[in-house]
């Protein structure tokens, strides 16, 4: 997926904020849901779903082309990082696992790495590890094109550069979360799939699942506003880099657990997983705001002088968001089936701004 953050990175522009009305919740909520459905209509946005909860108001609404299947699921691309930081975050809560711990005390590679044996989870989990991005690798678009793309971390790992690069510093790498669901399957005992749902059916959140059959979905990718090509019958296998499956109202409930409840992780391991570092260059606009500082996991977003913590997702198929504002208990989920140019503009820089201009 770090291909198509740069995708989007490269064509992404810098919006302008809007004044904000003191509105009555009710209204509000009407406000943003003409606005949404206004551009998703412009726009040809196949299908999507918003969940945002402003305290006690809950503004929840969908979209669907009248020529595109309805779903209630959707595929959450890197959003899935989030996810699966705070299920790494509550094995090191659970004493099976340390923030520094060496990732080859966990992992056993046919090919070596230069280097990897200084790596720890931290250097995973805020993609300071050096890591080469597997899906930059030209075979894995290659395969994936004609339906064949790798499965398993031993075909993912022979994509990736066998010394690092730019260690110690931010580089966005889908390698990085291969590794972890590496090492939960070795602290475990199960695979990475089963480990995940189980943590998350546990904390009554099972409608957030990995290894969810998507033969009933549609996708679609469009690189123009005139054209978008079905791309339903694409397969990426992600895994805990990009391969959850859920809806905007479960996101919410996992929002609302993790840092309103605290009843999935602690106050200070969630301080934890808040250790900013600097993402130059890789810096994400979103209309007058910018992701500019990565965690373990989260992203920090900034808008109109507010900061959202959370997590951005996009494949060649999904678009999603889920963040939370502490300061005003704002939580804000969306979900979408499409990708390519045209899409991720509108998803960024139109559709985003729509909602946070108005909160």
């Amino acid at each position: 997926m770090t291909t198509y953050l740069l995708i989007i990175i490269s064509q992404l522009f810098w919006g302008t904020s809007c004044e904000k009305e003191n509105i009555e919740p009710a209204n509000l909520s009407k406000k943003i849901e003409k606005k949404v459905l206004k551009i998703a209509k412009e726009k040809n946005i196949p299908s999507l779903e918003a969940t945002i909860t402003n305290g006690e108001d809950i503004i929840d609404f969908k979209y669907n082309h009248k020529e595109v299947k309805k779903q209630d699921i959707y595929g959450i691309g890197s959003t899935t990082k989030f996810l699966s930081s705070v299920l790494i975050f509550k094995l090191i809560e659970d004493k099976k696992l340390r923030i520094d711990s060496k990732v080859i005390d966990f992992v056993n590679l046919a090919r070596p790495i230069t280097g990897i044996e200084n790596l720890t989870i931290k250097n995973l989990l805020n993609h300071t590890s050096g890591l080469s991005d597997y899906t930059k690798h030209p075979d894995w678009m290659k395969n994936l094109m004609n339906n064949n793309a790798p499965k398993t971390f031993e075909e993912k790992i022979l994509l990736v550069s066998n010394t690092l690069e730019n260690n110690g510093s931010f580089s966005y790498s889908n390698t990085n979360y291969l590794f972890l669901q590496k090492i939960v399957e070795t602290i475990t005992a199960t695979s990475y799939d089963v480990a995940f749902n189980n943590f998350y059916s546990t904390n009554n959140l099972s409608n957030i699942k990995m290894g969810f059959d998507e033969n009933r979905l549609q996708a679609f990718f469009g690189q123009t506003e005139q054209a978008s090509s079905d791309v339903s019958v694409w397969r990426e296998y992600y895994g805990f880099d990009g391969g959850a499956f859920t809806d905007t109202n479960t996101l919410d409930n996992f929002l609302a657990k993790l840092f309103r409840d605290k009843s999935i992780l602690k106050s200070s391991t969630i301080s934890e997983m808040e250790e900013w570092i600097k993402m130059e260059p890789m810096t994400i606009p979103i209309g007058s705001g910018i992701i500019s500082e990565y965690g373990s996991g989260i992203m920090k977003l900034t808008y109109n002088g507010q900061e959202y913590i959370g997590h951005f997702g996009g494949t060649l198929k999904y678009q999603s968001m889920t963040f939370y504002n502490s300061k005003k208990d704002i939580a804000i989920s969306i979900a979408t089936n499409c990708s390519g140019r045209h899409f991720n503009n509108v998803f960024f820089q139109e559709l985003i701004p729509a909602i946070l201009d108005e909160l």
